[in-house]
């Protein structure tokens, strides 16, 4: 028999969009309806913002709802005689199947073009299942719907404005490279390093240095900075061998802050010194970057 318990699901998570899950409630007075409607007559939402679905995710919600029960309903919209379109919730559709669920609860509402997308982004990046580049084109899908500035988005996905900003500065990646991204061949850490380099020839070579020769967001961002030093001038190839001369048997503590630093700002950073006193030395190579390291430091003020 179906197991069905519901939860404070997305209502919790989304209080802007309460009065959606307030119809498991109390429908009459929410407009929504919540109905047990077979699975075969959900169809995944066309907009759905999150193009790839892992397996193990699925597999391990669809083991849960063999054990608990399907927690909370989907959202889903009317879509012609007998059929409903997913609003939020197509992994919880998934996985229901997998565990054997023919019919589950869905919330049924009529939403706008827009309104859908914005629940299905929120849904996604609230629970952050969205990969870096599915993000990415969520928030200019979101812009281009709604009219939104970075600023609005970033305020209606409860992120700060330079968490959006820096996430949308992917899309300016070959197709080639954001496919690398969406397929997790190389990470956002190695794609923000490769945004660094203002030739595309450059980015290409590296790009295709990250593929063939695994190097880590460290290595790729340590050859940004020797690309970059070839171009740069003097000053550059100064800044550089300063860094050569850098210690490398820094403490494990600092070893594992350093790389985390290189992976927040996706550039080159050095620790000097221990852990009672030291200097941190942050590269950046053009004034976009520089601007864009200053926005992600001020984000984590």
């Amino acid at each position: 028999m179906a197991k069905f318990g519901l939860g404070k699901g997305l209502g919790a998570l989304i209080p802007e969009h309460q009065q959606y899950f307030d119809a498991a409630r109390n429908p009459a007075d929410s407009g929504g309806i919540i109905s047990i409607i077979p699975l075969s007559k959900l169809k995944p939402n066309p907009d759905q913002p999150r193009k790839a679905f892992p397996e193990e995710s699925i597999d391990e919600l669809a083991d849960s709802i063999r054990r608990h029960g399907l927690l909370q309903p989907i959202l889903a919209e009317p879509a012609g005689f007998d059929e409903y379109v997913i609003v939020a919730g197509e992994r919880r559709f998934r996985a229901a199947g997998r565990a054997g669920l023919t019919e589950i609860p869905v919330i049924v509402r009529s939403v706008s073009a827009e309104k859908r997308l914005q629940l299905s982004l929120i849904e996604n990046i609230q629970r952050e299942d969205l990969n870096p580049m599915e993000e990415a084109q969520a928030y200019h899908d979101l812009m281009e719907l709604t009219g939104y500035t970075q600023e609005q988005v970033a305020e209606a996905m409860g992120k700060n404005r330079s968490t959006v900003a820096n996430a949308m500065r992917l899309l300016k990646l070959s197709q080639a490279m954001r496919d690398a991204v969406m397929e997790g061949k190389i990470s956002a850490g190695h794609a923000r390093s490769l945004l660094s380099l203002s030739e595309e020839a450059d980015r290409e070579a590296l790009f295709g240095r990250i593929l063939s020769e695994g190097l880590s967001v460290r290595q790729t961002e340590a050859a940004v900075l020797e690309l970059s030093g070839g171009s740069e001038g003097s000053g550059r190839k100064k800044a550089k061998r300063r860094s050569d001369t850098s210690p490398l048997d820094l403490e494990p503590d600092l070893k594992a802050i350093r790389e985390s630093l290189i992976e927040r700002l996706g550039t080159k950073v050095e620790i000097r010194g221990g852990l009672g006193k030291g200097t941190i030395a942050i590269e950046y190579y053009t004034p976009d970057d520089l601007q864009r390291i200053l926005d992600v430091l001020d984000a984590g003020s």
